[in-house]
């Protein structure tokens, strides 16, 4: 994966949005990196503390129970002072055992405290309570707060994420912007290769110091290429067509035959069609050419012919 792909797929890696062979190689990259390495430690973190915004809070399991008995104890009590129940003593001074550590067990001197007590309040007209806080009003300011937080964690994502996305949105138009222009600068870079090498063939086959030598099969005169020799430059160009593939493991070579050696001009095999066209620039006195053969060697090519002669041209004529 390259560095522009890698630094693309950075906020979707932290925001584990992505599959694994993908997280795999962005995070492979990163280690290696010193742009994308930190970076993605940064918006690995920023993700880790949106998580811890909203801290949960548990209640003690003692407050709980304590407040549970009180709400209890206190329910009975007001139904004990009521007028024409005479059992409250009973039930109120259980409550009192309860919270005392004795369970259910009613002693005399409990009993005769509770039914004290239970007289008090028929004489006296209850006062009027403020209104008292418990659990049950506690829970909707506590939930209330929490919901708070949990909104505050999530407009803070939705902003950290959003301008994660803008920012890796315009690096990846940037990198994009980048990509084509590179891509065209490397098309007109192809086209005038491709201009000059068509300069270089008309060069070689036109102009008065230029040979030309036909190349054919010695069973029968049909041609089958032509050598064009540019002797001010010493530039050789070939074309072939109509020639069969070389046998598997041989290859083409090209013959300048003179009056004193076989000089090689290289090796070539011909498209599916049998065409070929091969350059070369190699220095031969002017009137030193006597034939262009090519014969077929093995792969790689010989010091010198050995294998049958597929096509020649006599450079007399």
């Amino acid at each position: 994966m390259s560095h522009e792909e890698a630094f693309s797929e950075l906020a979707a890696v932290a925001l584990d949005a992505v599959s694994v062979e993908v997280g795999d190689a962005v995070r492979a990259h990163a280690t290696v990196c010193p742009e994308c390495g930190p970076e993605l430690a940064s918006m690995e973190a920023t993700v880790a503390v949106l998580g811890q915004l909203a801290p949960v809070q548990q209640m003690y399991g003692g407050r709980a129970a304590g407040i549970r008995s009180r709400l209890v104890m206190r329910a009975r009590a007001e139904r004990d002072v009521q007028p024409g129940t005479e059992t409250g003593s009973a039930d109120l001074s259980r409550g009192v055992a309860s919270l005392a550590g004795l369970g259910h067990k009613i002693t005399p001197v409990s009993q005769g405290a509770v039914g004290a007590d239970a007289a008090a309040r028929r004489a006296t007209p209850p006062a009027t309570a403020a209104p008292m806080r418990t659990a049950r009003s506690e829970r909707p300011e506590r939930s209330r707060s929490i919901m708070g937080w949990m909104a505050l964690a999530a407009t803070l994502a939705l902003i950290v994420t959003g301008a994660q996305l803008m920012r890796v949105s315009a690096d990846r138009n940037s990198i994009r912007a980048a990509l084509a222009a590179r891509d065209s600068s490397s098309r007109e870079d192809s086209l005038l290769a491709q201009i000059a090498e068509k300069d270089a063939m008309i060069a070689a086959m036109g102009g008065a110091d230029v040979k030309m030598v036909s190349l054919a099969t010695e069973s029968a005169q049909q041609p089958h290429g032509k050598m064009f020799w540019n002797r001010a430059s010493n530039d050789w160009m070939m074309i072939t067509y109509g020639l069969r593939s070389p046998k598997p493991g041989m290859t083409y070579q090209v013959w300048l035959v003179t009056d004193d050696a076989k000089i090689s001009a290289g090796t070539f095999k011909p498209d599916a069609q049998g065409k070929t066209v091969m350059h070369a620039n190699y220095a031969l006195a002017p009137n030193a050419l006597r034939a262009v053969a090519i014969t077929e060697e093995p792969e790689g090519g010989m010091p010198a012919p050995t294998g049958p002669m597929i096509v020649v041209g006599s450079a007399t004529l």
